[in-house]
C-alpha cells in the first residue's frame, strides 16, 4: 500500500508540475517551448520539452517560421549538451525543516541528481544566510558527497537572496537552459534584496523557477506559486517530507526529457513571427514573437582606438618626416665627411705613411689649431669638431660617427617605445631629447677627465722637476714624468712628447694640450718651457713655483665650491620641486591637472611658467658659479 500511495504522490506531483505550461503548450501530448539564454537574432535557441524521453535529432524534428523551414537547425540532447542545462537546487535549512524534513529533502535532492545524469548541478542552502555548498559541477563523486550531509539550521528563509545568488551561478556558467528548483516549507523572513530584484535577475538569465512547498504551520504557497508562473517554471506541494522524494523524482524525469534546439532565422527586421516545431507523435507547439530591429549603434570593435588616432593624426607625419630628413642629412654628411678627407688619413691604416710627410702634416695641423683655424670636417661645422674632440677625449671605443648614428637609432627607437606606453603621440617628443642626452654624457666624461688631469698636474710637476735636478735633459725628464703618470696625464704628455718629435716646438705642443684640457696651468707650463727655450734658466726651480700656484689655486677652488654648494643644492631643488610635483599629481589619478593641461589658458600659463623655472635656475647657476 505504501508503494502505491507514492506511485499516486509521484504522478500528482508530475501532473502539478505539467499543469502550469507555457502558453505553446495547448493540450496534453504537445511539446514545450522556452526561450534559451545566449543567441543573438538572426540566431534563436529554445528549450524543447517532450512529455517522455526520446532519441531526437535534426531530421525528425521539423521548425518552420512563418511557414517556412529555418536554417542550421541543431538539436542537442540534455547528456551531450555540455554547460548548456544547469541546475541550481535551493534547499531550504531554516530552522522548521530541522530533522526528518531537512533529512527527506536531501533524499529527494539525490534522487533528482540520479535522474539528470551528465547534466550541471549546483546546490545552494539557505536560512539566514546563503550557502554555496556545491558549485555548478558533473562529477557524481562530488555531487554525492555534496548531498550526503544535510547543512546546518540556522534562524531565518532569505528565499530572494538565494534566488539572487542561484541566479548569479546560472550567469556565471553561461548556461543556455537555467533551471531553479527550490523547496521551502515556510515564509520568506530576512532577505536583502527584494522580489522585485531577484525576479528581474532570473528572467534576465532565462531561469525557469521550479518550487516545491512543503506544508508546515507557517507555510505560504502563494509566493511560491507567484514565482514559477512569472518565470516559466511549475509549482507542486507536498503534504510531508515523505513526499519530498518522489516529488524531486518527478521533477528529475521531466526535466532529463528536455532538448536544445538552435537555428537561424530567415525573417526580416520588424516581423510577427510564429514559431512551429512538429515532433512526430506529438501535437505541434506554436510561440509567436517580434525580429527585433536592426541595430546600427556602434559597437566595441568599431570604436577608434589611440592607435588608429596616431595613424591619422598629422603629428606622426611631421615626426616620419623629421626622422627621414634627420637620416637621410646624417648619411649625406657621412659621405661627405668620407670624400674630403685626406689620403693621408683614408690609407693610414693600410700603409706606412713616411715620418716627413707625417711630421709636416702635424705641424700644419698644430699651426692651424693655434691659429683657431679648425681642420673642416663634414661641412666646416666648428660644433662638429667639438664633438668629435670630446669624443675621443672621453675615452670612446667608438667613432662620432657612430655614436651619433646610435644616437639617432636610440632617439626613434625610445619615442615609438614611449608613445606605445604612454599611448599618447607625445611620447613622439622624446626622441628629440636623445642628442641633449648624448651630448650630457660625452661632456660629463670630459669634464670628468678634464678634473682628473687638473688634480695630477701639480704632482706631475714635481716629478718634471725633479727629474731635471737628477741631471735629465728636458725631454728626457718629460719622457721620466710620463712614465711614472696616472691616466689621462700619461696619455696627454705622451702626445706632447710625440709632436715634439714631428718637430713641432715644445711650447706649442704644451699649449695644444692646455686646449684640449682646457686647463689655465697647462698654459703656465708651455709658457715656461717658452721661456726656457728662449732665454734660458733654472727651469727646475720655476717648474717649483707653478706647481705651489697651481695648489694654491686648486685649495681656492676647493673653499669656493664649498661656499657656493648651498646656492648650486638650492638650484636643483628649486628647479626639481614643480616638476616633481606635477609629475606626482599626473599619475596620481584625479583629474587635478586638467585645467592645466586641458585649456589654452593653462597651457599658455604652463609654458610661462617652465621659461620662468628655466630662466631663474640659469641666473642661479650663474650666481653660484665663480672662476678661479
Amino acid at each position: 500500500m505504501r508503494l502505491l500511495a507514492r506511485i499516486a504522490i509521484a504522478s500528482a506531483a508530475l501532473a502539478a508540475l505539467v499543469a502550469p505550461a507555457s502558453a505553446s503548450a495547448q493540450a496534453e501530448g504537445t511539446v514545450r517551448l522556452q526561450p534559451a539564454r545566449g543567441w543573438t537574432f538572426p540566431d534563436r535557441g529554445y528549450v524543447l520539452q517532450l512529455p517522455e524521453r526520446r532519441a531526437l535529432n535534426e531530421a525528425v524534428v521539423t521548425v518552420t517560421e512563418n511557414g517556412r523551414e529555418v536554417l542550421s537547425l541543431a538539436v542537442t540532447p540534455p547528456d551531450v549538451s555540455g554547460k548548456d542545462f544547469a541546475t541550481v537546487l535551493l534547499v531550504d535549512a531554516s530552522d522548521s525543516m530541522k530533522g526528518k524534513p531537512l533529512a527527506d529533502a536531501m533524499e529527494g535532492a539525490r534522487e533528482f541528481a540520479a535522474r539528470n545524469p551528465d547534466q550541471q548541478l549546483a546546490v545552494i542552502a539557505f536560512n539566514d544566510r546563503v550557502q554555496l555548498l556545491l558549485p555548478f559541477t558533473t562529477d557524481e563523486g562530488e555531487i554525492e558527497n555534496a548531498l550526503a550531509t544535510a547543512p546546518a539550521n540556522r534562524y531565518g528563509t532569505h528565499v530572494y537572496d538565494a534566488l539572487l545568488e542561484a541566479t548569479k551561478q546560472l550567469t556565471e556558467l553561461g548556461a543556455a537552459s537555467g533551471r531553479i528548483v527550490m523547496l521551502s516549507d515556510g515564509q520568506e523572513l530576512g532577505s536583502t534584496v527584494s522580489r522585485t530584484e531577484s525576479l528581474a535577475a532570473a528572467k534576465a538569465a532565462s531561469a525557469r523557477i521550479y518550487t516545491i512547498g512543503l506544508q508546515s504551520f507557517a507555510f505560504d504557497a502563494g509566493y511560491l506559486q507567484s514565482l514559477s508562473a512569472e518565470t516559466g517554471g511549475a509549482y507542486a506541494e507536498a503534504t510531508s517530507s515523505e513526499d519530498l522524494e518522489a516529488i524531486y523524482g518527478a521533477l528529475g524525469t521531466q526535466l532529463a526529457n528536455e532538448y536544445l534546439l538552435s537555428y537561424r532565422s530567415l525573417l526580416p527586421p520588424r516581423v510577427e513571427a510564429t514559431l512551429a516545431v512538429d515532433v512526430p507523435g506529438y501535437e505541434p507547439a506554436v510561440t509567436r514573437y517580434t525580429t527585433p530591429a536592426l541595430d546600427f549603434t556602434p559597437r566595441g570593435t568599431f570604436e577608434r582606438e589611440w592607435v588608429d588616432d596616431v595613424i591619422v593624426s598629422p603629428w606622426l607625419l611631421v615626426f616620419v618626416l623629421v626622422v627621414v630628413f634627420v637620416l637621410v642629412a646624417f648619411a649625406i654628411l657621412t659621405a661627405i665627411d668620407v670624400r674630403r678627407r685626406s689620403i693621408r688619413r683614408r690609407m693610414a691604416q693600410y700603409v706606412t705613411v713616411p715620418s716627413e710627410e707625417e711630421s709636416r702634416a702635424r705641424r700644419a695641423e698644430v699651426a692651424a689649431m693655434l691659429a683657431e683655424r679648425a681642420h673642416k670636417r663634414v661641412g666646416g661645422q666648428r660644433w662638429w669638431q667639438r664633438f668629435e674632440t670630446d669624443v675621443e677625449l672621453g675615452g670612446f671605443k667608438v667613432s662620432a660617427l657612430a655614436l651619433a648614428a646610435w644616437t639617432i637609432v636610440g632617439g626613434i627607437a625610445a619615442s615609438i617605445v614611449v608613445a606605445v606606453l604612454l599611448q599618447s603621440l607625445a611620447g613622439l617628443l622624446v626622441g628629440f631629447a636623445a642628442p641633449f642626452v648624448t651630448r650630457f654624457f660625452v661632456s660629463f666624461r670630459v669634464t670628468k677627465m678634464r678634473a682628473a688631469f687638473a688634480e695630477q698636474l701639480p704632482d706631475n710637476l714635481d716629478v718634471l722637476a725633479g727629474a731635471l735636478r737628477t741631471g735629465h735633459a728636458l725631454m728626457g725628464a718629460l719622457a721620466v714624468m710620463v712614465d711614472s703618470a696616472d691616466a689621462p696625464s700619461n696619455t696627454e704628455f705622451r702626445r706632447v712628447l710625440q709632436d715634439e718629435q714631428l718637430g713641432v716646438p715644445l711650447d706649442d705642443a704644451l699649449r695644444v694640450m692646455a686646449r684640449r684640457m682646457e686647463s689655465t696651468d697647462a698654459e703656465q707650463v708651455a709658457m715656461v718651457m717658452q721661456l726656457q727655450r728662449e732665454a734660458g734658466g733654472n727651469t727646475a726651480e720655476v717648474l717649483d713655483r707653478v706647481a705651489e700656484t697651481v695648489r694654491g689655486r686648486m685649495e681656492l677652488r676647493r673653499l669656493v665650491n664649498v661656499l657656493t654648494a648651498q646656492a648650486r643644492i638650492s638650484r636643483w631643488i628649486l628647479t626639481g620641486l614643480p616638476i616633481f610635483l606635477m609629475v606626482m599629481l599626473l599619475f596620481s589619478g584625479g583629474d587635478y591637472l586638467d585645467p592645466l593641461l586641458e585649456t589654452t589658458v593653462g597651457l599658455v600659463f604652463l609654458v610661462i611658467g617652465a621659461v620662468m623655472i628655466g630662466i631663474g635656475s640659469f641666473w642661479i647657476k650663474r650666481i653660484a658659479k665663480m672662476d678661479v
